[in-house]
């Protein structure tokens, strides 16, 4: 081969190089700017969250109707580090907790001095499942599961 057509050869690799180079910065730039596709899937699920949504404040001073968005596993309390915080007299400073379960909740007592109930009924030691609707009432306080369907 000649010298002509080897410094030819090695133009274009290096060309090749160069350009292969810039098209994955520019991949990456792109990629970087602008916003990702959700799989179909995630968009299917894209429904509102789990809500508490308070029936009856009591003297808690959280106005009737607000709603607490849900996720995963959460304390309610009276005070803080609860992530659900009621400052009603009758809600212990660690009253209850719900866990998320596949598509259900997970509610248990905390040992709470005046108890936690669900539909008027005690919630047993071990906790209780719900389903979402039920009312649950801590204290003097009555809030409601709202599942994503309910709007």
């Amino acid at each position: 081969m000649s010298d002509s057509v080897e410094l030819l050869l090695l133009r274009l690799a290096l060309f090749a190089v160069v350009f292969g180079t810039a098209a994955a910065i520019a991949r990456s730039l792109r990629s970087s700017y602008l916003p990702r596709r959700r799989p179909a899937a995630a968009q299917t699920s894209a429904l509102p969250p789990w809500r508490l949504i308070v029936e009856v404040p009591a003297e808690s001073g959280v106005p009737r109707g607000t709603a607490f968005r849900l996720a995963g596993v959460m304390e309610i309390g009276r005070q803080h580090p609860a992530a659900i915080v009621i400052a009603d007299p009758s809600v212990s400073a660690r009253h209850a907790r719900l866990e998320r379960i596949g598509e259900s909740w997970r509610l248990a007592d905390l040992g709470s001095t005046n108890g936690t109930f669900v539909d008027g009924r005690p919630v047993p030691p071990g906790g209780t499942t719900l389903a979402g609707g039920e009312r649950i009432q801590l204290g003097a306080v009555v809030l409601r599961l709202a599942s994503p369907a309910d709007r």
